[in-house]
């Protein structure tokens, strides 16, 4: 829902309106609420601007390493949530059942 902050410039009183969509923020007059005034300034304040997230899954191995030797905790949390994510038990899953089937011991899972 956006919201628009405003300054009157009459009485200087600051104050926020919301509205449902841009066409009905469009169509509306807004008036002071405090003394009536059409007389507004449109303020700029916070400014949320989403910004695009990688695609670790399309990096080449050198790429990726690159963000691990970054030392960015962050993009390596991002990293591994991506390209690991809810699958990393799964994959865990079908390793260990491998090797029960090659007659090798299941995988205690601590390292």
């Amino acid at each position: 829902m956006p919201q628009y902050d405003f300054r009157c410039d009459s009485c200087q009183l600051r104050f926020s309106v919301n509205y449902r969509s841009y066409r009905e923020y469009d169509a509306a007059a807004i008036a002071c609420p405090e003394c009536a005034s059409l007389d507004l300034s449109r303020l700029i304040t916070d400014v949320a601007v989403r910004r695009p997230g990688r695609d670790y899954r399309k990096m080449s191995s050198g790429e990726m390493l690159s963000v691990l030797e970054s030392g960015d905790e962050r993009q390596a949390r991002e990293m591994f949530e991506q390209v690991g994510g809810a699958g990393s038990a799964q994959g865990d899953a079908s390793l260990r059942q491998s090797d029960e089937r090659k007659g090798g011991q299941p995988a205690s899972g601590t390292d």
